[in-house]
């Protein structure tokens, strides 16, 4: 099975990944599309956070309207904000500086 996330294609991790938000939000909205073989999840949380996956039989695509660090060792998405600031390690790891 094909992942992307943003457009690119990242390693599948079984059990999936976890979001990491550094802005909190309070409240959220989820709704789920079923068509065919094909599920369009849209995820809308009141901190401005959009995310939207289509699952089919091949693959997993999921847009997030953020830039993303993914914390490969940890199964972790972090969905950054524009003032926030984050390392990509060379393990794979990701450091929040701020």
């Amino acid at each position: 099975m094909k992942v992307f996330l943003n457009g690119k294609e990242i390693e599948f991790a079984e059990g999936g990944y976890e979001y990491i938000f550094l802005k909190p939000y309070q409240k959220h909205h989820t709704e789920t599309i079923k068509e065919g073989n094909r599920e369009l999840t849209i995820q809308l949380y009141d901190n401005g956070v959009q995310i939207r996956t289509l699952v089919t039989k091949e693959e997993v695509a999921t847009i997030i309207n953020r830039e993303v660090l993914i914390d490969r060792p940890n199964k972790k998405i972090y969905i950054l904000e524009p003032d926030s600031q984050a390392i990509q390690k060379e393990d794979g790891s990701v450091e929040i500086v701020s």
